[in-house]
């Protein structure tokens, strides 16, 4: 089967006034390339159905020369604005009708609100809709139904709700598996390395242009940047082409590349039966957030103490008054020094802190904004501090250091099983 000609509509006039950022184009967009899908355009429109519909309608058009397939989020609330029903109604000639386990999971939040909430329910309710002989795309997360409704010989338009947690959830659990029934790859392989405080364009002059003759050929790859680390992908139907790149990769970067931390350390921490706690400072307890992302993480991750001001340090890590006076907050010392009083409330096989300055005030010409010591105490009782400068703003000085924090325990723990 040919491959789809890919392409993903925003609507909303909030998007198209500058009110609001579309950021699930772009997650979608790169989602779909690591599934090993390319987009070829995107799209944002108002809510404005007949803008919407003459759009569809060219792709309906474009379904007759070649398969389409089109990704549109946005536009399934309950409000006079959401047209996406009413419009694919209109260009499929079809009725529609409401899904039962929509309708009966809506009614039932509503009518426990009150009668306020009843009252407005018939209106609501359309939220729940779907055109006649669709795929339904169930939403665990809200309410409003998506739908995979066929345009032409085999030609799609996917439709989700713009709320980012809503989509990606029906993106991920629900879209995904259709997408791989509607457009089986055959004999592709995929393979995805992670690589550690590089910049993308180091990367791809150090390893990529340096390799290109003897490794790419009939291979495709890409980068995706994150703060702290970037994703290296690499797609063909040759397996061994692949498994001579990653050698080559783990070769020239043996001390930053790694697979999925997220995942691994949640696998492994639940797998050895052990336990973690965390101190932050600067990240405001974002390296908890991350451990207790996955479900399951009650059974490893014990804690943490959110220690912004030296009072806090002193009183619930057990930090010194003197340590905090000659060394400073942001120091070796003191990271260590968190590092133990952790383990010392918590008795936590593993112990992670983090002290730094994330600005865009706060830096001195001898530490600057992005400064950040980690610290990491291991389960043999040993602690490790590492230094790091990173780059960007407040936010991504907060990402890339509870990214990083991650990354030194995938290392401890890939250790422990050499």
């Amino acid at each position: 089967m040919e491959s789809p000609y890919i392409v993903i509509i925003a609507t909303g006039s909030e998007i198209t006034a500058g009110r609001s950022l579309d950021t699930n184009s772009g997650w979608m967009a790169n989602q779909l390339f690591e599934l090993g899908w390319k987009v070829k355009k995107f799209i944002a429109l108002p809510d404005d159905p007949e803008l919407i519909l003459s759009e569809l309608q060219n792709l309906k058009e474009l379904s007759k020369t070649k398969p389409v397939l089109a990704l549109m989020t946005g536009g399934l609330g309950p409000t006079e604005d959401d047209y996406t029903l009413e419009t694919v109604l209109k260009l499929s000639g079809k009725k529609s009708y409401s899904v039962e386990k929509a309708k009966i999971r809506l009614t039932r939040v509503y009518e426990s609100r009150g009668k306020q909430y009843s009252d407005i329910l018939p209106t609501v309710l359309r939220q729940t809709h779907v055109p006649e002989d669709c795929k339904i795309l169930d939403n665990n997360v809200g309410i409003a139904v998506g739908f995979v409704e066929p345009i032409g010989a085999d030609s799609y338009l996917v439709c989700m709700p713009g709320v980012p947690s809503e989509m990606k959830e029906m993106f991920t659990r629900r879209f995904t598996p259709e997408l791989k029934r509607l457009y089986p790859r055959e004999n592709l392989v995929q393979k995805t390395k992670w690589l550690w405080n590089i910049g993308e364009s180091l990367y791809q002059k150090d390893f990529v242009e340096k390799n290109r003759e003897n490794l790419f050929s009939g291979v495709e790859w890409g980068v995706t940047a994150n703060r702290g680390y970037i994703k290296c992908i690499f797609q063909s139907n040759d397996s061994e082409k692949l498994e001579r790149i990653v050698s080559e990769l783990e070769k020239q970067y043996p001390k930053i590349i790694s697979d999925d931390v997220f995942s691994y350390v949640h696998e492994e921490l639940i797998a050895n039966q052990l336990t973690i706690a965390v101190g932050e400072s600067c990240t405001g307890g974002l390296l908890g957030k991350k451990l207790t992302d996955l479900p399951g993480s009650s059974s490893y991750f014990v804690g943490g103490f959110l220690t912004y001001s030296n009072e806090m340090k002193e009183s619930q890590l057990g930090v010194s008054h003197e340590i905090l006076n000659q060394f400073g907050a942001v120091s070796m010392e003191t990271a260590s020094s968190m590092v133990n009083g952790i383990f010392e409330k918590t008795k936590a096989d593993y112990c992670i802190s983090i002290t730094g300055i994330a600005g865009p005030d706060g830096g001195t010409d001898t530490k600057p904004v992005g400064t950040v010591w980690i610290g990491l105490k291991t389960p043999d009782g040993s602690v490790q501090t590492h230094s790091y400068i990173f780059p960007g703003n407040r936010e991504g000085i907060r990402e890339n250091a509870s990214n990083t924090a991650l990354f030194l325990l995938y290392q401890s723990l890939k250790q422990r099983n050499i």
